[in-house]
């Protein structure tokens, strides 16, 4: 057993919280190799020795983002074959850990979510988006859900934070991101931007929120209707467009509900692929890493990660 270990995650707090569930990780392993992220060189060669070595299950301690490193790193080296090879659980010791939701009593430890049970796991899709950026099309992945708009710069903010946000991210994780996202609607401008769907159908709106979901799950409390379905091979698409500031604070209320409201600013359909371009660059949120662009394709690679279930 591999854990690929982030104590930096959750502000700083992650250190404390894997000390707590660590003995008790460890012990669930006959032989349990730890693995600082700060001392990894190479990535490639740790999955590559464990793929020989027959010892290819990775526990990622950390938040969202350590989880989407990792899977961002081993798609970028191996091929689907190799990654076939690879089960992946996590130990969600980050602020969000939206990764191990829904939330099952059974799947804590010392109030530690964690979803390490490597006799049940399924293999799920991964969200493609290939982005322009410096002149070239580059490739990224995501297992949880995607953002443009002000969800996005809301993950700006909490990833880049302020004095205020870095004290409440360290001791008031959900009161940090209700702060990120109220700072985030009074700053932020809708844009134009052109919408193609995978039947080619193109829209132009003045983009609010744009969420590309396989978790309804998005940070902290706040959560779209419905719930998960990660082998469908589809897309919950959610849009707001052309929102005031008042809007938005009511879509943020009724997301922490997980309530949509349907009425002629919003959207939502179904699909396994969308484009979004814009004349200038925007900010793509995905499993809580950023990227800036102005033009991004988002597919899926159905069922196509083995990842733990409970």
């Amino acid at each position: 057993m591999n854990v690929i270990l982030n104590t930096y995650a959750a502000g700083g707090r992650a250190e404390k919280k894997w000390n707590s569930v660590k003995d008790i990780v460890i012990g669930k392993f006959s032989d349990c190799k730890i693995i600082n992220v700060e001392e990894i060189d190479s990535l490639e060669k740790i999955v590559r020795s464990a793929i020989e070595t027959e010892d290819s299950n990775f526990i990622i301690a950390g938040g969202d983002g350590t989880v989407n490193n990792f899977v961002n790193s081993i798609m970028e080296v191996l091929n689907e074959d190799e990654i076939k090879n690879i089960k992946i659980g996590v130990a969600g010791i980050g602020s969000s850990n939206d990764f191990c939701k829904s939330f099952n009593p059974e799947s804590f430890i010392n109030n530690i979510p964690c979803k390490i049970n490597f006799e049940n796991t399924q293999l799920r899709d991964a969200g493609l988006i290939r982005y322009k950026a410096e002149g070239k099309i580059k490739e990224k992945y995501f297992l949880l859900n995607a953002s443009i708009g002000v969800t996005a710069e809301a993950n700006n903010l909490f990833n880049n934070p302020d004095f205020i946000l870095k004290f409440l991210k360290k001791y008031f994780t959900k009161t940090a991101i209700l702060y990120a996202a109220a700072k985030a609607i009074f700053t932020y401008k809708n844009y134009e931007a052109r919408i193609i769907f995978d039947s080619f159908e193109t829209y132009s709106f003045r983009i609010s929120n744009l969420s590309i979901i396989k978790n309804p799950n998005i940070s902290g409390d706040l959560s779209y209707p419905g719930e998960a379905n990660y082998q469908n091979g589809l897309y919950d698409i959610y849009l707001a467009h052309s929102m005031n500031k008042l809007d938005l604070i009511q879509l943020l209320r009724l997301l922490s509900k997980k309530v949509f409201p349907k009425k002629d600013k919003t959207g939502y359909c179904k699909t396994s692929k969308i484009k979004v371009t814009a004349m200038n660059d925007f900010l793509i949120e995905f499993d809580g890493e950023i990227i800036s662009t102005n033009y991004a394709e988002f597919s899926i690679l159905n069922k196509y990660l083995n990842i733990c279930d409970s």
